[in-house]
Formats: C-alpha cells, structure tokens, sequence
C-alpha cells in the first residue's frame, strides 16, 4: 500500500516577512528529500501582511515544483478576511477537515514562529476539494 505524508504548519500570530522567509527555508530542506504535501494552519494569525502573503505563495509554487501540494487548514477571522479582500481566498485550496484516517507515514510538523520540530497530533492527507 503507497501511503502518502504530509506536513502540518501551524502559522504564529503575525506572519510577516520573516516568518515567511523563514517558512520557505524550512520546507526547502523539506522537500530535498521527497515530494510532499503541506496544510497549513491559519487558526492563530491574526496578523498578515502582503509579505507574508507573498511568502505562501512562494511556499506553494515550491511544493507544486516537487510535485507537491499545499492547501490550507484552519482559518481565523482575520487570515479570512485578508484572504477575501485580496482576492487570494480563491487561489489557495482549502483542505477539507483536519480528521484523517492515521494510515499515514508520520512526519514532522513545522512551526514558523519557533522552528522547533514537534510531532503532530494529527497526520492529514490533501484531497482535491470540489467547486
């Protein structure tokens, strides 16, 4: 059986310029060694600025470059409504829920605001979501 892993990141607060940056350099050694697939945790932003904006998309032309994809999680208010009024709600997939079976390969998650590597809870697979 092919299972598939993917990786958790849970945004901090404030996601700017740095934390984007550092978000980036992360998932490359991430992704030097295989294709993965990434949800990303908006539920504690309550801060986004254009940057930090710009520093996902990065992130996910990075991961759809190494046949990978990235679709986000959990979304706050606020990482709601700055996605809507820069039109950016569209562009991003949305996974559809955080309950997965646990079939899957354990990986480690990512966490932008301390760069420690900590064991998710949960381990989730992406799944194309209808429009």
């Amino acid at each position: 059986m092919n299972t598939q892993s993917a990786i958790l990141i849970k945004l901090p607060e404030k996601f700017g310029a740095d934390e984007a940056k550092k978000l980036g350099r992360e998932l490359k050694n991430k992704i030097s060694h295989h294709a993965l697939n990434v949800v990303v945790d908006l539920a504690r932003v309550r801060q986004i600025d254009l940057a930090g904006l710009d520093g996902l998309l990065d992130c996910m032309e990075l991961v759809a470059k190494n046949d990978g994809a990235l679709q986000l999680g959990e979304i706050s208010p606020e990482a709601a409504t700055i996605l809507e009024l820069t039109k950016m709600d569209g562009v991003f997939q949305k996974f559809p829920a955080l309950e997965a079976p646990t079939t899957f390969e354990r990986e480690e998650e990512v966490v932008a605001e301390s760069g420690e590597e900590t064991v998710p809870e949960k381990i989730v697979q992406p799944q194309p979501v209808a429009a």
